[in-house]
């Protein structure tokens, strides 16, 4: 199975994707180099000595952030027993006075899964959602607090739903008409089962929606009968403002695999799609719920953890069919390293994946970024390590900017900016030609030309990356010229191994007039290779090139 964090990942999709957009008949085969994550590491200061039990942040287990459309960021976390909320106006570094909404001592849901949620809308209404063990059974409530008045006060905490059994793991979402949706892990069928004698194992999942930011809510209605009843729900809108809904269900035989389930309206939920077939046949309880996001284009993204007799591990798979179906399932993150909690990000601007390792001894996070919908993914960068307890590494953007929202007892809480991967491309217009040969006068250099949609141009592309490893000190200078979006050059470039290279891209249509100054009989075939002297004489080679040719002019320069 391929790892989109590891090498020998394939760009055939993208070729396939191209061929067919030009009408090819031909089958090219891609092969994308994925170099080794590159290190930013964050130095550790060791766990806590003695347990941290108030409500504090810096006490906290778990916290959830959002942006509000005044550039806030607000925070709201479960500690010492309590769901507390503060405001950042400067990215994290420093927070107002928190305000506690509830206090259930040791009662408050803090299990591995549970967090709070936070959603607010266009008129600066906050809403807080989270989780509580009403008795000694285990029975859970989950409990809704709404601020009117921009966060300044909350309201006193009010179950979501009035059924006498129990409720975890709550998502909340805003639709574009400011209505929110919720969802969570309800047990109200099993408990109906267990009455009549029929023992059934899990939970459902619920649904419900509030018109009046969060101040009732309609009467719930069950999605799905049969899910984990210890894994969060993942939630996302469509473009159309639709909600899709990831769990893991219960199939057949006490497998408990993943599923979505995309809404035809408001009211109604579609089918239930099974995502992979990972057969992981349990009883017991994973703790460990899936991410979701849905990209501007509906382009449905999941992430899951799973140790099923098919596959184990952490896999991503994306859907172009509003869920119907989805990708083959591609491993995250090093295998030996037990990555985990994955948690997806989609922006305009690209698709953001993170997620968990732990070596024995510190907890890692990595991230990947997608610009072409998760065909192709950046190699993975470590952003964050910690020694000691973490929170689930989590993501939220302001203006189109991904951030990593990450928790640690020895760290305390950091928001880190997630920089867009790759090189930056100089321009290239007509008549640069000239300037290209002037400069390198004196010593030989090399020019490739290549397009983005071609190809056998993004099939030799790594094979230029393994040759300049070789040969460094050579000039080289790769110009894309089909005129595609800077970042997906740039992201093709990167992957193949030429980050570090003279990269540039045509400024115009690279018609026969530019074409015409570099030499007179090139009629616009990719890729293409000019080999320039010492005195500036270029010689033309047409198609993917030889390289033990190439190897043999370099020497006879």
């Amino acid at each position: 199975m391929t790892s989109i964090s590891k090498p020998k990942q394939a760009l055939r999709s993208v070729a396939n994707r191209f061929a067919e957009r030009l009408g090819s008949a031909c089958f090219v085969s891609i092969t994308l180099l994925l170099t080794q994550p590159l290190v930013f590491a964050q130095h550790s200061h060791g766990s806590r000595a003695t347990p941290c039990k108030d409500a504090t942040l810096q006490c906290a287990r778990s916290a959830t952030p959002l942006f509000t459309q005044d550039g806030a960021l607000w925070l709201a976390w479960a500690g010492g027993g309590a769901i507390s909320i503060a405001r950042s106006t400067d990215l994290g570094v420093t927070f107002e006075p928190s305000k506690e909404i509830a206090q259930h001592g040791a009662f408050l849901d803090t299990g591995p899964d549970a967090r709070p949620q936070l959603v607010g809308d266009s008129t600066g209404h906050l809403v807080v959602a989270y989780g509580f063990f009403r008795d000694k059974n285990w029975n859970a409530q989950v409990n809704v607090s709404r601020s009117t008045d921009a966060g300044q006060s909350f309201s006193v905490p009010a179950p979501i739903s009035q059924d006498p059994t129990s409720q975890r793991f709550p998502t909340l979402l805003t639709d574009p008409e400011g209505q929110i949706f919720a969802s969570w892990i309800d047990k109200r069928i099993v408990a109906q089962a267990n009455k009549s004698g029929k023992k059934q194992l899990g939970g459902s999942i619920a649904y419900a929606w509030s018109a009046d930011s969060a101040k009732t809510f309609t009467q719930e209605s069950i999605a799905q009968p049969h899910s984990c009843e210890c894994c969060r729900v993942a939630s996302a809108l469509t473009p159309g403002g639709l909600p899709v809904i990831l769990y893991r269900a219960i199939f057949e035989g006490s497998v408990r695999d993943h599923a979505t389930q995309t809404f035809t309206s408001r009211a109604l939920p579609g089918p239930t799609r099974r995502v992979a077939v990972d057969n992981w046949a349990t009883d017991s309880c994973p703790h460990h719920g899936p991410a979701l996001a849905v990209s501007p284009t509906g382009v449905q993204h999941v992430a899951w953890f799973t140790q099923g007799s098919t596959r184990t591990g952490s896999f991503y798979a994306r859907s172009t069919d509003q869920g119907q179906t989805f990708s083959t399932p591609v491993a995250i993150g090093n295998s030996e390293a037990m990555p985990g909690r994955p948690y997806l990000l989609a922006t305009s601007t690209g698709l953001w994946l993170t997620w968990k390792e732990f070596d024995g001894k510190r907890t890692a996070i990595f991230t990947q970024h997608s610009i072409d919908d998760g065909v192709l993914w950046s190699m993975p960068k470590l952003i964050a390590e910690t020694v000691g307890y973490s929170d689930h590494p989590l993501l939220v953007q302001r203006d189109n900017v991904a951030y990593l929202s990450w928790l640690t007892a020895a760290q305390g809480y950091r928001l880190l900016k997630l920089d867009t991967p790759g090189p930056s491309l100089a321009s290239y217009g007509p008549g640069d030609w000239k300037k290209i040969l002037h400069a390198g006068a004196g010593k030989p250099q090399i020019v490739h030309f290549w397009g983005y949609t071609c190809g056998p141009c993004l099939e030799e592309l790594p094979r230029w990356g393994d040759f300049l490893k070789e040969s460094s000190a050579l000039k080289a200078i790769f110009i894309e010229v089909d005129q595609v979006p800077h970042a997906t050059a740039s992201q093709a470039l990167t992957l193949a191994g030429l980050a570090k290279a003279d990269n540039r891209a045509s400024t115009a249509v690279f018609d026969e007039y530019m074409r015409y100054e570099i030499d007179p009989k090139w009629l616009g075939e990719l890729p293409i290779t000019m080999l320039v002297n010492a005195k500036g004489e270029a010689r033309r080679v047409r198609g993917v090139i030889d390289f033990a040719q190439l190897r043999a002019w370099l020497k006879a320069q």
